[in-house]
């Protein structure tokens, strides 16, 4: 289990996410570290945020995205759920005790995605995966 600091940490992260007052696609990205949580940093910049996802390493992201249209802007929550593609199977198995605590402090959220390859990961594809979820989508507007 995270020490209370460290999950003090990561729950003031997530805060930062979540703060109204961030007007762009804030992240924090949290290290599994054995069986344990690390906040390993804080962004401002979606595309930013792929470089430190590394083929070797397992991580989890909450990332704020900024959706809609001219009419209406909505901010919707995401857990990214990282596992490198050159992570070993122990390794992946281990990944799922800290997942409870994951679920527990990023408990709003519109999707999670699971993936191995930051190609997945492009902001086009992340707000196509979040307006299929989110059901009607008013597009542009013509009037």
């Amino acid at each position: 289990m995270t020490s209370a600091v460290e999950r003090k940490k990561i729950e003031d992260a997530r805060d930062y996410v979540r703060d109204t007052c961030n007007e762009t696609q804030v992240w924090a990205l949290v290290s599994v570290v054995g069986d344990k949580l690390k906040l390993a940093r804080k962004g401002k910049e979606y595309d930013e945020m792929m470089q430190y996802l590394l083929e070797n390493d397992m991580a989890f992201v909450y990332v704020k995205i900024i959706t809609g249209d001219e009419v209406s802007r909505r901010e919707k929550f995401v857990l990214i759920s990282w596992v490198g593609s050159e992570v070993s199977s122990v390794k992946k198995g281990r990944m799922m005790v800290p997942r409870n605590e994951i679920d527990t402090i990023f408990d709003q959220r519109a999707k999670v995605i699971e993936a191995s390859d930051v190609a997945d990961l492009g902001i086009e594809k992340v707000k196509a995966l979040l307006v299929k979820a989110g059901g009607v989508s008013y597009g542009t507007s013509t009037s």
